[in-house]
């Protein structure tokens, strides 16, 4: 009987999920990750550890597959390919962190990376339903292109006979010819197929899929075989050589891994992570994981490369940890029932609402924070201290038991605070214990008594309340939320208790001289941009100018079209007509202006609308935000574009190339309006975001010079405003940060204003200009 598998090493490296592992001949292994990077792992010889040698960060997005090609005597130390989800497939030489070459032909996700058949070859794999056959001596075209399915194909792989298998979300297996033609549909499984791999000495090859079943399938398409075992989404399938010939491991959402033999599943493990989306096998027999808690993990039967006493330990009591939440409960919520971190993606439905999410290392409150189009989850903390009802557990903290401790993040850098709270407390006592106890503001009292009440979930709370109760810092009495409402105060919305953050908390950073309650503005790292918009508005308005084009006028027929172009993918049919209505005069034109803006928001359309346009719209762009434009409408729509090709990495790609003349633009404006100003300010805020994540030295040195300029011409303090965060995110930037600050403090004028904002305060908004000015001027 053969040995178990145990622990072997754990690979810290990455800082997301692991959504692809691969390896090499001699034992490597090369991992891809959401954190947009791809890493080679080399045995480092002396005990069972590895290290990471390489790291190939040019995709743009994250990583979704990786694969590794053996020498050969062009690429002698061999290839490593990675598949992004900015649609790019990048091939790197093994050492060598920058790419090799670049391949365009995918216009979605590339989820599937494999060998081909023969020597220099791979396929491809996307969520554009398209799988692709390349050669290393055509590149940079494929080979052949695969078609027919109607969604994402997640799997493809060749057969030792030469034909092309599938595997799609459509729920089919597609079976082709090596030139492309369709032989065959292989229906069998009720939801998506998410891996394949073949089995060539027992000729078939099987499939995994969300149905939680593998499937055994001979090279005609009979189905030889159904296993069962694994209770939810399967995600990958791989053969173990070492094995036997009939031998393979998989793995699932339920964070299990199954070794595989004759049709046997002789072996099951669990991993302290709830999604194993990747599993492959090496030369020795040993299993590589990657999973969502962004590790890397190798599992050996061989003695002599188990990790050590402390290592196992450790891990076995992450997965019993893991393992109780089944059985645990938190407010009178099973954990277990608790939605995992895919909920975050649906929207709140008011400003405050609260929810308890199921991640890996526990259960994360998360607060709605309504800020219109930069609405958001919020993380609050980590609610701890969940009771097991068949134990009677109670987490112990400082000596006492309690039902409840929640963690919290107060400032960037320093250690959380615990919360402790029981049933049947007052939760403003425990509250006020807990402000003081910080020296905490006393004005936070009622937010932190708000947020007991709603991650505790006791129905009686009311009745624990004292009615006498006097807060001892004011004096007065207190302010009980009703239902999901927020405080007193609040103007309805959820502050931070400890921020005090209600919009722009997305502007994240820290400084050591950071006082609590004071929200922390820098530097800027994700991009801002403006929302969706009413299209029933906007084809109204077309139509109306439709009649005033004149020669440029286009039929009823090709507005209808329109009317559809910012459903997602929609565009690609649609750019000519959209690129006529942008020919219309500068006073009408923007409704048409408007379409565009919207319809970039989807990648799909992005992709359609900016490759094929022969850089016609980009030109338009750069005049309507230029001086010689003499309508204030078109030049507003104009920027809010702008801001909106951030989004996705073709358009994004366009800014950079185009960034000095369109900054050369701004510096030429003069008296704009409120609502251009912030449109302004909102793409130069970007455009340091962008700068600064390309480290283009360029960029930065250029916005420096621009920026003073620019916000000493501005009215509005919104504007001025986010135009201070751009000014800050390029300070905050390590590498160039005294280059920038020595630049802007060339301008005196500039350092005369801020100190003027440092000190006045008086409405919301210059209250905010002023906290973000001294928080600017920390660094001068």
């Amino acid at each position: 009987m053969s040995k178990p598998f145990k622990l072997s090493v754990v690979l810290h490296g990455h800082s997301l999920d692991v959504r692809s592992v691969a390896v090499t001949s001699k034992n490597a292994i090369i991992s891809g990750s959401r954190d947009r990077t791809a890493k080679l792992w080399l045995p480092n010889e002396i005990n069972t550890g590895y290290n990471a040698v390489t790291t190939y960060k040019d995709q743009k997005n994250f990583v979704a597959s990786v694969l590794y090609l053996e020498p050969t005597n062009e690429f002698p130390s061999g290839l490593v390919v990675t598949g992004g989800n900015d649609h790019l497939i990048l091939i790197y030489q093994m050492h060598e962190p920058f790419t090799s070459f670049t391949l365009k032909e995918h216009s979605n996700t590339v989820c599937a990376l494999t060998k081909g058949l023969e020597p220099n070859t791979f396929l491809s794999s996307s969520w554009d339903c398209t799988a692709k056959l390349w050669s290393l001596t055509l590149l940079p075209n494929s080979v052949r292109t695969f078609t027919g399915h109607t969604a994402a194909i997640w799997s493809v792989i060749q057969l030792k006979n030469g034909n092309v298998v599938t595997g799609c979300a459509d729920k089919t297996i597609g079976v082709f010819s090596k030139d492309g033609f369709r032989i065959n549909t292989i229906q069998g499984h009720t939801d998506c197929v998410r891996s394949l791999v073949e089995l060539p000495d027992a000729n078939c090859f099987l499939s995994a899929s969300n149905d939680a079943t593998i499937k055994v399938w001979d090279y005609n398409g009979s189905n030889l075989d159904t296993y069962y075992g694994h209770t939810n989404y399967i995600y990958c399938v791989a053969r173990n050589e070492c094995g036997g010939k009939n031998c393979f491991v998989s793995s699932d959402e339920d964070r299990t891994v199954r070794y595989w033999k004759d049709g046997v599943n002789t072996e099951t493990f669990k991993l302290p992570a709830q999604s194993v989306w990747t599993v492959a096998c090496l030369p020795n027999g040993d299993i590589v994981t990657g999973s969502s808690d962004s590790l890397v993990r190798v599992f050996t039967q061989d003695e002599n490369r188990v990790a050590s006493e402390d290592a196992l330990r450790v891990f076995n009591e992450e997965v019993a940890a893991l393992t109780q939440q089944s059985t645990q409960e938190i407010g009178g919520y099973k954990v277990s029932d608790l939605p995992g971190k895919e909920a975050l993606y649906e929207p709140g439905k008011k400003a405050g609402e609260m929810k308890m999410v199921r991640e890996p290392q526990g259960v994360v409150a998360y607060t709605w924070v309504d800020e219109g189009e930069n609405s958001h989850w919020e993380k609050v903390g980590d609610v701890l201290g969940g009771v097991n009802p068949n134990a009677g557990d109670k987490t112990t903290y400082e000596g006492k038991s309690y039902d409840f401790v929640f963690t919290v993040d107060v400032e960037d850098g320093k250690p959380p605070l615990k919360l402790p709270y029981n049933k049947g407390d007052d939760p403003y006592v425990a509250a006020h214990n807990f402000l003081e106890k910080n020296i905490l503001p006393a004005a936070y009292l009622d937010q932190v008594v708000n947020f007991i009440l709603k991650n505790s979930a006791d129905p009686n709370q009311n009745q624990h309340v004292d009615p006498n109760y006097v807060d001892p810092f004011t004096g007065a009495s207190r302010y009980t939320p009703s239902g999901s409402g927020s405080s007193a105060g609040n103007s309805g919305m959820n502050l931070d208790p400890f921020t005090g953050a209600s919009s722009y908390s997305t502007l994240l950073g820290s400084h050591p001289k950071r006082e609590c309650g004071t929200v922390q503005y820098l530097p800027q790292k994700e991009y801002r941009t403006f929302d969706a918009g009413d299209i029933s508005v906007v084809m109204r308005k077309l139509g109306e100018f439709n009649s005033k084009a004149g020669d440029a006028a286009v039929s009823g027929e090709a507005l209808e079209r329109i009317a559809h172009v910012c459903d997602s993918g929609a565009a690609g049919q649609n750019v000519d007509v959209l690129i006529n209505l942008l020919k219309w005069n500068d006073d009408i034109v923007f409704p048409a202006l408007d379409v565009l803006r919207m319809a970039i928001k989807s990648p799909e359309n992005c992709i359609s609308i900016f490759t094929k346009d022969d850089g016609f719209i980009m030109s338009k762009l750069k005049f309507y935000t230029s001086s010689e434009c003499k309508s204030p409408n078109s030049m507003l729509v104009a920027f809010r574009v702008l801001c909106n090709m951030f989004l996705h990495p073709i358009s994004e790609g366009l800014i950079f190339k185009n960034r000095l003349e369109l900054l050369e633009n701004i510096t030429g404006l003069s008296q704009v309006n409120k609502n251009i100003e912030i449109a302004v300010t909102t793409f130069l805020l970007n455009l340091s975001v962008l700068s600064t994540k390309e480290r283009d030295e360029f960029g930065m040195v250029l916005l420096a010079n621009v920026l003073p300029d620019v916000i000493l011409s501005l009215n509005d303090c919104e504007a001025q405003f986010r135009g201070l965060i751009a000014v800050g995110t390029l300070i905050l930037h390590m590498d160039t940060k005294k280059i920038i600050t020595d630049k802007i403090k060339e301008n005196g004028n500039f350092t005369v204003k801020l100190k003027d904002w440092s000190t006045n305060g008086g409405t919301d908004a210059e209250t905010k200009r002023k906290n973000c000015t001294n928080q600017v001027l920390l660094h001068f």
